[in-house]
């Protein structure tokens, strides 16, 4: 309960630190959308928008980053703004050969124009059915990952006991989720963080949405009603959070506090950092924190206190959230994509590896 006031004050503190991003120029370039999905062989307009006051002529180049096959080649990728105050509009027509995915941005040498937002980031797929059933692994992924806190809960309140439940496991969940809860509210709500983000991956769109802040919240409270539970319900003489995992705890909640004291006293620093940094953590909580009960049924040569369900939907979250990743980089030729998210790609192997041990002993070792 305490580390998660601690969390929320830190929270409170960004929000405090952080108004919105000043502006510094007289004139800003946009477009309408940053993010464009296409099907091979379409074709598309990008609507770019200057407003404000350019006193000097300011040279726009068109730059493309990513599989610029994708499209066809450019008739013109340069362009010269005249001095002018009010708005202006020119369209750029995209026309597509291959799948693929590519960032087309605004280069300018002016210091009167913002570019930040004169980006776009497209993707064309191969298939719109790949996409689909894409998405709807994605929808099962995510019922079967949200579902499958409940069978614990609900097995700890069938039998009137914890016996047989790690409180290691707990403890490191609710630290990692509890991360997790904080840097997706730093990356959804808090002004100044976004802007650090811009700074550190210009012409890149924060994904990060209101879903990505409600999961790890729901985890954070079911966490807390198992350890309720752990608190009123009987329990096994010596069942206790153990040494190794309060000194891992610790030393892990003390790196994130060194990290916050470093922001404002070391210039290169940011509060994004800080963020990062929590979601590692949550990364290496998920790589541990299933040791414990694997080590606790084994020592019981049981898995009585251990919700087989909790497993099954969390395997099958897993399997699904692998099988979708593939499928879109098949869809969208991108590989990389694969490689380039090692959260969601670690988070589905690790669940998957860990739960065939529980298989194991549920089914076979300890029937």
């Amino acid at each position: 309960m305490n580390l998660l006031k601690r969390l929320l004050l830190l929270a409170a503190l960004f929000i405090r630190c952080y108004g919105a991003a000043g502006e510094g120029y007289s004139a800003i370039l946009k477009v309408e959308e940053n993010e464009v999905d296409l099907v091979k062989g379409e074709s598309t307009v990008i609507l770019f928008t200057i407003s404000g006051n350019l006193t000097t002529s300011a040279l726009l180049q068109l730059r493309m980053t990513g599989d610029t096959a994708v499209l066809e080649p450019f008739a013109q990728t340069n362009y010269t703004v005249e001095p002018f105050q009010g708005e202006l509009s020119h369209n750029v027509t995209l026309e597509t050969i291959k799948e693929g995915k590519l960032t087309l941005y605004v280069d300018t040498e002016s210091a009167e124009l913002d570019v930040s937002e004169a980006f776009v980031v497209l993707s064309v797929m191969k298939d719109p059915a790949i996409e689909t059933a894409a998405m709807v692994l994605g929808w099962i992924s995510t019922i079967a990952w949200d579902v499958s806190f409940l069978p614990q809960i609900w097995h700890n309140f069938r039998r009137n006991s914890v016996a047989g439940l790690s409180f290691d496991f707990l403890t490191f969940n609710l630290i990692g989720f509890s991360f997790y809860l904080m840097f997706n509210i730093g990356m959804y709500w808090i002004p100044g963080i976004k802007a650090e983000f811009k700074l550190r991956h210009p012409n890149e769109i924060n994904h990060v949405r209101l879903n990505d802040v409600i999961f790890p919240l729901y985890a954070v409270i079911c966490t807390l009603v198992t350890i309720v539970q752990c608190i009123f319900y009987p329990k096994l003489e010596g069942q206790k959070v153990s040494w190794p995992c309060r000194i891992i705890s610790a030393l892990l909640i003390l790196l994130v506090l060194i990290a916050c004291i470093l922001v404002p006293t070391v210039e290169k620093v940011l509060w994004i950092d800080v963020l990062y940094l929590m979601s590692y953590v949550k990364l290496f909580i998920s790589m541990i924190k299933y040791t414990p009960q694997l080590y606790t049924n084994y020592k019981h040569k049981s898995t009585a206190g251990w919700s087989i369900f909790q497993v099954i939907l969390d395997f099958s979250g897993g399997v699904c959230s692998l099988i979708q990743m593939f499928m879109l980089a098949d869809n969208y030729d991108d590989i990389n994509s694969v490689l380039s998210d090692p959260t969601k790609l670690g988070l589905g192997l690790l669940s998957i590896f860990f739960n065939i041990f529980f298989f194991i002993q549920h089914y076979w070792l300890y029937k």
